[in-house]
């Protein structure tokens, strides 16, 4: 539940429950069906949009826009699909409205020019269509995010000549802009502006591009207030941001770290920013991870739905909750060995547990179908559970913490546990293996131990921005874990 609740979403009551619902479902038929955005319902039950190729006119690579709504047990009341046989539709957002019905944004091949446009949906709390919108451009073009406004109209952002839009109640324009290449989400800030973010273009390639991180804050009538605090060269790109009940904003999405100029990977990263976007912390994943989305969780804190590499190299849904530093309270994978899972969507529900949404390809009965879980309060309820923590080693009792800040900025925290006295030894590796910073060999007791590193090599030169590993090793274990410095 969002800790800033503007007065045109729902507020719903947080009420932990003892017998919360626990429940594992997927949906779909004979071909891919994915969940591209879930949200919580005023009635305790859920609404999902997002794409099939096995119901309504849908087909193999020509998907059909789809709508599901759950009841609180993540039983189906009813569901629709939108789009002409043929084409290519889709639903990327969607949002419960004011009067109970549901606003829901994405792209439209079948209606307009036939070219990927802008679609918006109205639809009433039945799931019947009560009007749409199509804006139509010159590129491709898609919303990616869209939010009723205190006025009652609607803010989208996407892909398109001009990717922001204002719509008052009924879908009319009241005004565009343009601004970074892609954006993937917008929410309107207390003072009636907007904060939106997505990602520019840092380099081209022969097929697709670099991306590079791109924030922006309008006042309400959409005029820039300020613009990538953070700089333009910021490797990236947001698939999140929210804004905070201290007036500052959570962003959540991948940084890219660089071995080489032509050797680079993603990595989550959520960061906290003050209310001009200059950094407060962050917090990095593993290498290959990636955040989809983050909402504001009843405690302060923030939970992160994403994705992250199992052991055999395959993608499993990962959901990650952090508390209001940014520290992690916990983090779980799920998914079958081998599998092909992504989340793409994720809340704290009022029972205060959580619902992910996403698509599987080991469970169902089509090559992806959609998934959705719902957890309690840890992250724990039933269906194929992914990797473990790779900084434990369960034989000997010997664990190493994931570093905090994560990217080191100026200075970050390793933690890390022995199970007995040992001399231990702490060690920073580039991402070429090569050793750039050893500390002293240490005799230490039994228990949790600190070590703070400032981001210098052995000589006391700042070591350049990009992806590390630091081990710690001694008692006979070693243990390693990935690090980004990001200044």
């Amino acid at each position: 539940m969002k800790a800033l609740l503007l007065a045109a979403v729902f507020t719903l009551p947080f009420t932990p429950l003892a017998d919360m619902p626990l429940f594992e479902k997927t949906f779909g038929g004979s071909e891919n069906d994915f969940a591209c955005c879930m949200r919580q319902t005023a009635d305790g039950g859920y609404i999902v949009a997002g794409q099939t190729d096995s119901f309504g006119n849908g087909s193999a690579h020509q998907p059909d826009a789809w709508c599901i709504k759950l009841d609180a047990a993540g039983t189906r009341e009813w569901e629709r699909t939108f789009g002409e046989a043929g084409t290519a539709d889709g639903a990327f957002c969607v949002q419960q409205c004011a009067d109970g019905g549901y606003i829901v944004a994405g792209s439209t091949s079948s209606y307009g020019g036939h070219y990927p446009s802008m679609w918006i949906l109205k639809l009433d709390a039945r799931g019947d269509t009560s009007w749409t919108r199509v804006f139509e451009g010159r590129i491709a073009s898609t919303l990616r995010s869209i939010a009723q406004t205190r006025d009652g109209g609607y803010i989208a952002v996407g892909n398109g000549d001009e990717n922001i839009l204002k719509l008052d109640s009924s879908g009319n324009r009241e005004w565009a802009a343009r601004c970074g290449r892609l954006l993937n989400c917008v929410e309107q800030t207390a003072d009636g502006g907007y904060i939106i973010a997505g990602d520019s273009i840092y380099r081209p390639l022969d097929f697709g591009y670099i991306p590079s991180l791109s924030i922006v804050k309008l006042d309400a009538r959409g005029k820039e207030e300020w613009r990538n605090p953070l700089g333009n060269s910021f490797t990236g790109r947001a698939n999140a941001i929210l804004q905070c009940a201290d007036g500052g904003y959570i962003l959540a999405g991948d940084s890219i770290g660089f071995r080489s100029a032509s050797d680079y990977s993603p990595f989550l990263i959520a960061m906290k920013l003050d209310a001009n976007g200059h950094r407060v912390w962050s917090r990095a994943g593993r290498e290959f991870s990636s955040a989809q989305c983050a909402r504001s969780c009843a405690d302060g804190g923030v939970i992160v739905a994403g994705n992250t590499l199992d052991d055999g190299h395959a993608p499993d849904m990962l959901l990650m909750k952090l508390d209001a530093d940014g520290r992690e309270a916990w983090a779980k994978a799920y998914g079958s060995a081998g599998g092909w899972q992504y989340a793409s969507s994720a809340e704290q529900c009022t029972d205060g547990g959580y619902i992910v949404a996403g698509q599987t390809d080991s469970e169902g009965q089509g090559h992806y179908d959609l998934w959705i879980l719902k957890r309690d309060q840890n992250g724990d309820g039933p269906g194929p559970t992914g990797i473990s923590d790779e900084g434990v080693d369960g034989r000997s009792g010997f664990s190493l913490s994931q570093n905090y800040p994560n990217p080191l900025v100026t200075v970050t925290n390793i933690e890390y546990r022995i199970p007995r006295e040992a001399d231990v030894r702490v060690s920073m590796f580039n991402a070429a293996g090569a050793m750039v910073k050893s500390f002293p060999e240490r005799r230490l007791p039994q228990g949790l131990h600190l070590l703070q590193w400032n981001g210098t090599d052995e000589h006391g030169a700042r070591v350049p921005d990009g992806l590390y590993f630091y081990q710690v090793s001694g008692g006979g274990y070693s243990l390693t874990r990935r690090m980004l410095v990001l200044r």
